[in-house]
C-alpha cells in the first residue's frame, strides 16, 4: 500500500515539474515576440525571497512614467547602480536589465529609448 502512495506522489510532482518547465517555455517565448526598447534603469534594494534566489528591484523612466520592477540577480556582480534595461513596449513591467550593459549614472536615455543596444555602450572584446 505504501509503495502505491509514493508512485502516485511521485508521478504527482512529476507531472507538476513538466507542467511548469512548459508553462515557463512559453512565458519566455511570448516574452521574446514583444517588440522592445533599451533604456537606462536605476538599480535599488537586493531582497530573497524565501526559497528563491535574490531579487534586486529597479526602476525604470519610459515613455514619461516611472515603472518599478524585480530582475534575479543570479551570478551577476553588479558593479554599478545603473543598468541598460530591455522593455517590453506593451508590456513595460516586464523588463529585464542587460547585465553585460552597466551604464555612467550621468548617461540620459532618449523619451521613448533606443531601439537597440546604442553602439557606444557596446564593448569590443579585449577592452
Amino acid at each position: 500500500m505504501k509503495k502505491e502512495t509514493f508512485i502516485n506522489t511521485t508521478g504527482k510532482i512529476a507531472a507538476v515539474i513538466a507542467f511548469l518547465a512548459i508553462a515557463y517555455y512559453f512565458i519566455q517565448d511570448k516574452y521574446k515576440s514583444y517588440k522592445k526598447t533599451c533604456t537606462l534603469g536605476r538599480l535599488g534594494d537586493t531582497i530573497k525571497p524565501y526559497g528563491q534566489d535574490f531579487q534586486i528591484r529597479f526602476t525604470v523612466d519610459f515613455n514619461g512614467s516611472r515603472r518599478h520592477s524585480f530582475n534575479s540577480v543570479g551570478d551577476n556582480n553588479i558593479e554599478n547602480r545603473t543598468y541598460l534595461i530591455e522593455v517590453a513596449i506593451r508590456k513595460p513591467n516586464r523588463s529585464r536589465i542587460l547585465w553585460d550593459y552597466p551604464v555612467p549614472g550621468t548617461l540620459k536615455a532618449p523619451y521613448e529609448g533606443w531601439e537597440e543596444i546604442p553602439a557606444f555602450l557596446i564593448q569590443k572584446e579585449g577592452d
